[in-house]
């Protein structure tokens, strides 16, 4: 205990320093980016503690869940020995909304939101529908972190809602801080026995696991970390899924998932881990890890890995793609620098490689050209599914289809997007052609070959006739050779392999247990895309010839009697209440969301800000009741609602000092306003209008109103520290009690190889009218945020108070490089994910109110720290030293401690 209370002490220490800098502005809730502006219209549907939104054209997808929901919160009200505290909220998001994702939170309410977009994914979650996967998956989730055991959090919840009490440490919600591992692995544990299949179904992510287990990386260190190695958020996801299996089949899922129960008692502190699964199984959670990593590693001792000559590796997968010539695809070597196109060719196994501005996906060819399957904005107001080029356009003719390919015709062979929320719909030439369940592959004789599940039976289809069924959920078509063998992959007994159909049998044609997926060479030979320990890599091998058949995966639940029990023609039915009386409103709809109190003290002073948020379902909306005190002792409190629903996205504040410290500057009352315009949003770029109106309450001389017009491009790959290429210009203009100032801003940013990156930023202000107020000119402050209020402002960090002058400009030239030292740690709070080391050169050039013009320079040098806090989330933190040799600074060397990325 002694040890939790100094670690503790630790931790408020840390962020009282970073509440009470003097760059801690606090920070009003504002509505988030669930959907996209102009979306279309939703309606709800109430069922007990449960509220389902939805479009008109989603109505047979809510009824869907509607059938779902009605037995499944009763299973985990059983499971999780717990009952929901707050109602349920479940969005089916518009087609104006094309995500392969779909996400539970706590905040602003407890949510589960799911997008449309599961067919880019389709060979990924062994699933046969993609909605119910999500469905259970997420529930899932909303009851792990919805659990308050203790009295003293239901009692803070009660008054405090999801707010944060006591920062950081979220006692009202406390399993929110809850390692990925145990909430994603469990969760995906939960997704997988219901008769729908899941990741833990799949010979990929066992094979992954097996690797991961062989090579000593399964430690509790190592798994329980946000950590910044292969195979990434795989570590939680999967690995902690076969953890969590391996648990549940040893002490039963309703033993396994009375942790998360017990584990919210401690609410206080989220990383009595050990003492919470010891309590929940009989067996500590790093024993029961080592046990479980054993029982993994002693499986690799027979497990087989894809050998041949290597031609690449990268840090993520990207499904393979060939025609009769080529077989191409995407790689990200080194995880952090921008995508490579790789194409082989079959014939003479030359390499072709080209790097551009792909969005990674699954590449697909077309009249020479090749594109990938993403998703991404085609406007302000949508994002959709497509085929894309290599500068991040979508492809004419191709929103909203998931293309598998053309035929010879041109006829494309896609899913239709908008109609495959829970199974991929087939279509060829713009007809209708099957329901699937698999990705879809064409040969040269415009042949299609795609899996369909039943239950548990997956069968291999050439077009509408069905050739060979198996029990499993993994299975995805590879190739067809000249003699029309059909090439596939499906399970092994350890993993994952290649087999071949011909003349109604079938025959493994691979050793290897890693084969994620296959394309044929010429004669014997094959290309294999593997999964390794540290990275997915790509092989041309030999193809072998032995009778064995698909592997059945059969997971211990299924024996039991609540397997796929919510699936069963006796569970009662509640679709047939679902319909399109009750539209859904924003504002109508906005509900209390939580408080949050902050609190911090130097020497001199204490500083506390309190909102009390409230917001929408779908984040449309948002509103704030504030009151602060801030460094300057100056109390303030007041009123905020913020709206994104629309095109035009709008913020209005109006605030009352009741306590100015006996200063005569201090404004009384004021307000805050603000809209902002997407005029254009396509691939990488954004273009923005602004408008804001600023009555700075600590001096009633300044009330700005300033317009800012930007466009940009921006492009950041994988796990890259920075951003891999920006390019953006903004030009702007204020005015404020006379004072007139224009100007504008220029950053350019690039990286490199070997993780170095090169950064160029020009910043103009120029005063051209003045007006009579004391304080008038440009304003140069050390608070970056005041660049937020008034876009004119220039920032300089070495200064000790503001100054105002008739123009300001600065040229700016930077350099980084990133390190990749990492040291992880279970018990202690505090890990080390990577480091950057950073230098900049900045040259100012300032012109006086008195015509006096000063050019100096500023030089900064230091280390930013990327940490993982309490296992999950990740900050960093910048040690930085400033040298500035203008005149009228007070202190040319300057240390500082930031948090924040710094270059």
């Amino acid at each position: 205990m002694k040890k939790v209370l100094k670690t503790m002490l630790f931790i408020q220490i840390l962020f009282a320093s970073f509440l009470s800098s003097n760059e801690f502005i606090p920070k009003i809730f504002q509505p988030g980016n669930t959907v996209v502006p102009n979306d279309k219209e939703y309606y709800k549907h109430n069922q007990n503690n449960t509220q389902i939104l939805y479009t008109k054209e989603n109505l047979p997808f809510a009824k869907h869940t509607a059938n779902i929901e009605n037995s499944l919160n009763r299973q985990y009200e059983l499971f999780f020995n717990w009952k929901l505290d707050e109602t349920l909220y479940i969005g089916l998001m518009s087609d104006c909304n094309q995500i392969a994702n779909g996400f539970s939170s706590q905040w602003p309410n407890n949510r589960q939101i799911h997008y449309i977009g599961g067919t880019q994914l389709i060979d990924y979650f062994s699933s046969a529908s993609w909605l119910d996967n999500l469905l259970y998956h997420e529930t899932a989730h909303n009851y792990q972190t919805n659990i308050k055991a203790s009295p003293v959090s239901r009692t803070l919840h009660s008054i405090f809602g999801n707010g944060s009490v006591v920062f950081p440490i979220p006692m009202n919600v406390p399993n929110v801080m809850e390692s990925s591992f145990m909430l994603e692995g469990n969760a995906v544990l939960n997704e997988s026995w219901h008769g729908n299949g899941g990741r833990l179904y799949s010979g990929r992510f066992k094979a992954e696991t097996i690797l991961q287990a062989k090579a000593g990386k399964i430690t509790a260190a190592e798994v329980y970390n946000a950590k910044l190695a292969f195979p990434y958020g795989d570590i939680a996801y999967i690995q902690g899924a076969f953890y969590n299996l391996y648990m549940a089949e040893k002490y039963g899922i309703e033993a396994l998932n009375s942790y998360f129960f017990i584990h919210s008692e401690d609410f206080f502190w989220p990383q009595f881990t050990n003492a919470s699964m010891l309590a929940a199984v009989g067996v500590d959670f790093e024993s029961s890890l080592l046990e479980f990593s054993k029982v993994y590693a002693k499986m690799g001792e027979s497990f087989k890995e894809a050998r041949g000559e290597k031609i690449t590796g990268s840090q993520f997968f990207y499904p393979l793609s060939n025609d009769k010539d080529e077989i191409f695809f995407i790689i990200n070597k080194s995880g952090v620098q921008d995508p490579e196109l790789i194409v082989l060719s079959k014939k003479d196994k030359s390499l072709k490689k080209v790097t551009q501005s792909w969005l990674p996906g699954k590449v697909i060819k077309k009249d020479s050209e090749y594109y990938t399957q993403a998703s991404a904005y085609i406007s302000p107001s949508k994002i959709v599914q497509g085929l894309f080029c290599k500068q991040g356009f979508i492809k004419d003719d191709t929103a909203s289809k998931m293309v598998q390919g053309y035929l010879s015709s041109g006829e494309a062979v896609y899913f239709d997007v908008p109609s495959s929320f829970s199974e991929a719909q087939l279509y060829v030439g713009g007809q209708f052609y099957a329901k699937v369940n698999s990705s879809v592959i064409i040969d040269a004789r415009d042949n299609l070959y795609y899996f369909v599940q039943n239950k548990k039976r997956r069968t291999l289809y050439r077009n509408k006739t069905p050739l060979y069924s198996y029990e499993g959920f993994y299975g995805i078509p590879a190739d067809v050779d000249t003699l029309g063998g059909i090439y596939f992959v499906a399970n092994s007994e350890l993993g994952t392999t290649l087999y071949k159909y011909e003349d109604a049998k079938v025959y493994r044609v691979s050793e290897a247990d890693n084969v994620i997926e296959a394309r044929l060479l010429e004669g014997n030979g094959v290309f294999i895309a593997a999964i390794g320990d540290k990275e997915y890599y790509y092989v041309k091998t030999k193809l072998i010839h032995r009778d064995e058949t698909p592997y059945e995966t059969k997971l211990f639940f299924e024996e039991k009697e609540y397997y796929a029990r919510d699936t069963r023609a006796d569970i009662l039915r509640a679709d047939s209440f679902v319909d399109l009386s009750q539209p859904y409103s924003s504002v109508s709809n906005l509900h209390y969301s939580g408080t949050d109190l902050f609190l911090a003290s130097s020497n001199t002073n204490t500083y506390a800000t309190l909102n009390m948020n409230f917001s929408d379902p779908l984040s449309q909306n948002a509103a704030t009741a504030f009151i602060s005190k801030d460094a300057s002792q100056i109390g303030f409190g007041g009123l905020e609602y913020a709206n994104s629903q629309y095109l035009l996205q709008y913020r209005l504040a109006a605030y009352g000092v009741f306590d100015n410290n006996d200063r005569e500057d201090i404004r009384d009352l004021g307000i805050i306003a603000g809209v902002n315009l997407p005029y254009y949003r396509a691939g990488y770029y954004l273009g923005n209008l602004e408008l804001n109106y600023f009555q700075d309450y600590e001096t009633d001389l300044r009330e700005p109103l300033s317009a800012v017009v930007s466009f940009s491009r921006r492009e950041h790959y994988g796990l890259s520290m920075y951003e891999n290429y920006l390019n953006f210009l903004k030009i702007y203009a204020s005015t404020d009690k006379g004072d007139f100032i224009y100007g504008g801003q220029y950053r350019y940013k690039k990286s490199f190889e070997e993780e170095i990156y090169l950064g160029a930023d020009f910043k103009y202000s120029d005063l051209s009218a003045r007006g009579s107020r004391q304080n008038s000119g440009v304003k140069i402050s050390n608070i970056a945020y005041q660049q937020d209020m008034d876009p004119t402002t220039i920032h300089m960090p070495s200064l000790d108070a503001s100054y105002y002058v008739k123009s300001a400009g600065y040229g700016e030239i930077s350099v980084a490089k990133v390190l990749n030292f990492s040291s992880y740690w279970f018990t202690f709070p505090l890990s080390l994910q990577r480091e950057s080391l950073y230098t900049k050169y900045r040259y100012y050039e300032l012109q006086t109110l008195g015509a006096k013009r000063l050019n100096f320079s500023e030089i900064t040098a230091g280390i930013t720290l990327s940490n993982v806090f309490l296992n999950k989330y990740s900050f960093p933190l910048n040690l930085e030293y400033i040298y500035n040799d203008a005149d009228f600074i007070q202190n040319e060397n300057n240390v500082r401690l930031t948090f924040g990325i710094s270059f």
